[in-house]
């Protein structure tokens, strides 16, 4: 490292430990301030957590619907109707008719990247 190198690394040390100790002088006189500043930081993690948590939750309900799809689906092969589908699993009409586009949607790629709706009404 050349000298130009080491003093400019040096003088990048020397404008962080002021830094440093200008915030410490600056949260002295303010206490609340450091409060403040937690909160902040406490309320956005709370934040990005339950994002996360709520994309885990949408992932969930795209798993539920496409295992009910395929049970359905199971339904349908045995000759049941919509109408007996929906007095068996008490899901309501529409419902049953959507998940059975979902699974019909898969076969030809039509829904492909594309999350499915929330919201299966039981009866």
């Amino acid at each position: 490292m050349g000298k130009a190198a080491q003093a400019q690394s040096g003088r990048d040390r020397a404008r962080d430990a002021r830094l440093k100790a200008a915030r410490e002088r600056r949260l002295r006189l303010d206490p609340d301030q450091v409060a403040r500043e937690q909160r902040i930081d406490e309320a956005s993690v709370d934040v990005e957590v339950a994002w996360e948590e709520r994309a885990q939750a949408e992932q969930a309900i795209a798993d539920a619907e496409a295992a009910t799809a395929a049970a359905i689906e199971r339904l349908v092969a045995e000759k049941l109707t919509v109408k007996d589908i929906v007095q068996l699993t008490g899901l309501d009409q529409a419902t049953v008719r959507r998940l059975r586009q979902l699974v019909a949607g898969e076969d030809t790629g039509e829904d492909a990247g594309r999350p499915a709706a929330a919201g299966i009404q039981v009866a």
